[in-house]
């Protein structure tokens, strides 16, 4: 567990303490005056969702309907920001269960498994088969993983990566969207497009985004950063391969410099759509950025292709299933709260795709996906890219193993930045990246 997480779970113990104290006596008296779901005895139960996603972006639409068409069951959206305050004040709420919500999303398997370990999600098993949802049928029981032998969330967004690439750059010189393509072509279509005022490609600099851990994932989708022992994997030809991808694009000028792109914060969709760098690496996350004509206004369409693979064939993506939604452990309304997830996951969250949130529903109509997604903006959006490109099947990296993964992320990135900014050959590199992210694995597993 986390040192600041220990902390904060201390200070939460401490004022449940008092506040239990305090409270318990008027809250019981509260309860029984009022009835279910304190609202004066009448048969509506209201339920609390908190989120990371804007009300404007989907969310409050979702929640209007749900309301429209359910008046015995009425929820809240409440939004919270997926950075360390937010996801500590969310977990704050879960221990303290003061104004805790129902229903919960998890953005990334640390805070996941954080909640998890930590009893702040329901199990929902039962839930499941008394409701009839189909987990294999809807989301495919290879895209979950379970805790303690049991289900404790499922996933709202197929979070899917991939190349965006400006249209026009790619017929000035005669080039067609990639398909099935590596990393190696990335680079050398990178050098073709990179001309005066224009990089080639652009990655963000960053430790989740470095190319060796692209190849890394696309040569082991499981567990990439470790291996069968359960040490560091970092020293292995598939991260020395990307690296010297990276290197070798920074050292020719087709990217921007890690440093600068650092210093500067350089955001990937910026970068392409004010015509600095021709392709870049991204995700469906992008999407709302792409179609922002006002922000960004331009006179080339952008257009998609898979992210690019250690080997051909292999498909592998790092994206993945996210947007995990839980029930509050503690919820006096769990079927309720249920009864809301089966219907976002099936038919609710269509109204967050325009915002780039692609449904894990599997039966999901991706030809109608694409088009929510584009919209009016067809003169700026290659539908049939876009469509290939969410519609492809894919292995998407899993992450079981998780000791010390916030540490080993950030040694990657310390190691490899000294790389790029030639203090250390890649050999070196990578011999430190295993020798302190084997102790840091070793020192949590005690």
């Amino acid at each position: 567990m986390k040192q600041w997480f220990k902390g904060i779970l201390s200070m939460a113990l401490a004022a449940t303490i008092v506040v239990t104290g305090c409270s318990n006596g008027k809250e019981n008296a509260d309860s029984e005056a009022t009835g279910k779901g304190g609202n004066g005895g009448s048969d509506v139960v209201d339920l609390t969702i908190w989120g990371a996603v804007p009300e404007e972006n989907g969310p409050q639409t979702v929640v209007d309907k749900w309301n429209a068409a359910h008046p015995d069951v009425q929820v809240k959206y409440v939004r919270y920001i997926n950075d360390d305050s937010g996801n500590t004040k969310l977990d704050t709420a879960l221990m303290m269960q003061s104004d805790a919500p129902d229903i919960f999303f998890s953005y990334g398997e640390n805070n996941l498994f954080r909640r998890e370990n930590s009893g702040m999600t329901a199990p929902l098993d039962e839930l499941i088969s008394a409701q009839g949802f189909d987990v294999d049928g809807v989301i495919g029981s290879e895209n979950l993983l379970k805790f303690n032998d049991q289900i404790h969330y499922l996933p709202a967004y197929k979070n899917i990566d991939f190349v965006v690439l400006n249209k026009a750059a790619l017929d000035e010189i005669g080039q067609p969207v990639p398909t099935d393509w590596t990393w190696d072509e990335f680079a050398d279509l990178a050098l073709k497009l990179n001309k005066d005022g224009r990089k080639g490609a652009f990655v963000t600099p960053g430790a989740d985004l470095l190319i060796g851990k692209f190849t890394l994932v696309s040569s082991q989708p499981k567990d990439s950063f470790y291996t069968a022992e359960g040490l560091s994997n970092f020293n292995n030809p598939a991260m020395k391969k990307g690296l010297e991808i990276q290197k070798k694009l920074y050292d020719e000028g087709a990217m921007v410099g890690w440093g600068e792109g650092i210093a500067n914060k350089l955001d990937p969709a910026n970068e392409l759509l004010t015509g600095k760098a021709a392709m870049v690496y991204g995700g469906a996350w992008m999407m709302r950025s792409l179609k922002d004509t006002d922000t960004w206004p331009r006179d080339f369409a952008v257009a998609f292709a898979p992210a690019p693979q250690y080997e051909k064939g292999t498909n592998v993506n790092n994206g993945g299933m996210n947007d995990f939604m839980s029930i509050n452990n503690n919820s006096a309304h769990k079927e309720e709260a249920f009864q809301f997830m089966s219907w976002y996951l099936q038919e609710g969250n269509m109204d967050m795709i325009p915002g780039g949130r692609i449904p894990t529903n599997k039966t999901a109509d991706f030809d109608q996906v694409t088009q929510l997604i584009v919209g009016d903006k067809q003169d700026v959006i290659d539908q049939e890219s876009l469509g290939n490109v969410l519609k492809a099947d894919y292995t998407f990296a899993v992450r079981e193993k998780a000791t010390a993964f916030p540490q080993i992320t950030t040694i990657s990135k310390e190691e490899a930045e000294k790389y790029f900014m030639d203090q250390q050959s890649v050999d070196d590199t990578l011999s430190a990246m295993q020798e302190r992210a084997d102790k840091v694995i070793q020192s949590e597993s005690k």
